[in-house]
């Protein structure tokens, strides 16, 4: 498909919001990808798991994938709702330069996505790309920012009688290494974002 600016990527900042230090990634991503496609971007950068319900929040506008058990303006009180996999990045990012991305509206976890710059594309680089980050995200369901502070505080104790169970629990997002707050490798990341075709809009 043909689009304006397919020549240029996006470098955004995305920060999990209410944690200190912050948890981050600054990622590159091709023009022209819809809204869907920058959600999965943003769930292989960070490593969640995808289970959950996500948006994008620009204010007066809502990108996410319509419910079809609500009508249109029930569920964001008005706000002009767009869907994610037929909504390019493009317009909205480039005018607005920055957004909140939802996942997960039970733990609620908000992400500052910020459009830092847009640049040319490299001959022979591989999009999407992280390009620098920092931490690990938390582990799923684990009750948002307040039940990860508890989480943090029980694996810091070794003497606290749910230390063992907490570890253990957390593996589901580790595949199997001990939950470190502080982990954070980015050819992982990149291994994770190069599964994730960039030839395709959706």
């Amino acid at each position: 498909m043909d689009y304006v600016g397919s020549n240029v990527v996006y470098q955004l900042k995305i920060t999990l919001q209410e944690i200190e230090p912050p948890i981050w990634r600054r990622v590159l991503v091709p023009a022209g990808i819809t809204f869907y496609k920058l959600h999965k971007i943003i769930q292989a950068a960070f490593g969640w798991q995808d289970y959950h319900l996500f948006d994008f929040d620009f204010g007066d506008v809502v990108v996410h994938i319509p419910d079809p058990d609500y009508a249109p303006g029930e569920l964001y009180g008005g706000a002009k709702e767009l869907n994610a996999k037929r909504t390019k990045i493009d317009a909205l990012l480039s005018e607005r330069k920055k957004c909140v991305y939802t996942y997960d509206f039970g733990d609620n976890w908000r992400h500052d996505v910020i459009l830092e710059t847009i640049m040319p594309v490299e001959e022979g680089r591989r999009y999407p790309v992280c390009v620098a980050g920092a931490r690990h995200r938390p582990p799923e369901d684990v009750g948002g920012v307040s039940g990860y502070e508890e989480f943090l505080r029980i694996i810091r104790d070794p003497g606290h009688p749910e230390y063992n169970d907490y570890l253990v629990w957390a593996e589901k997002d580790t595949g199997g290494r001990k939950f470190d707050p502080e982990y954070f490798y980015i050819n992982e990341v990149n291994r994770a974002l190069a599964k994730i075709k960039s030839t395709t809009p959706h």
